[in-house]
């Protein structure tokens, strides 16, 4: 799971959260818990999430999503939701045939220079594993600009 947090414009956390294991109750309210637990450390006011794939999603996928809005709500989070494509759109409009997520992970180190180092090892990488962090920076840039343009 990868997690980003924004202070305004300022990227202040991120990190990729390995839960190995199977799906369980006790694994989503481990996801939870960890929500719950950045929200309260950064006073966040609002949350953004890859909007899934009905095709790449499954219904312990689905159940999650519907525990973190919850928690969003309880919360009193704007919840900010976009699609892969869309965020790779917001970052490469220019771009006719669109970015794959490791070029992604490129515009996001360079918007963001202290990601370099995870950079560096994702592309050291055979099999991605900061891929998921690189995406979370790009939900929370996203929806920090288009909160503010609102």
């Amino acid at each position: 799971m990868g997690l980003a947090v924004f202070c305004g414009p300022e990227l202040r956390d991120w990190q990729v959260k390995n839960l190995g294991g199977r799906w369980s109750k006790d694994k989503m309210a481990k996801i939870v818990s960890i929500l719950s637990s950045l929200i309260d450390s950064y006073k966040a006011n609002a949350m953004a999430m890859k909007r899934l794939n009905p095709s790449r999603s499954s219904p312990n996928l689905n159940q999650l999503i519907i525990g973190i809005e919850n928690l969003s709500r309880m919360k009193k989070l704007r919840i900010c939701q976009y699609s892969i494509d869309e965020i790779k759109r917001h970052f490469q409009p220019q771009s006719e045939q669109g970015i794959n997520k490791r070029e992604l992970g490129d515009i996001m180190a360079l918007r963001y220079q202290i990601l370099s180092h995870e950079l560096g090892k994702e592309q050291a990488n055979l099999n991605p594993y900061y891929i998921r962090m690189f995406e979370a920076v790009a939900l929370g840039s996203m929806c920090f600009h288009k909160l503010e343009r609102h």
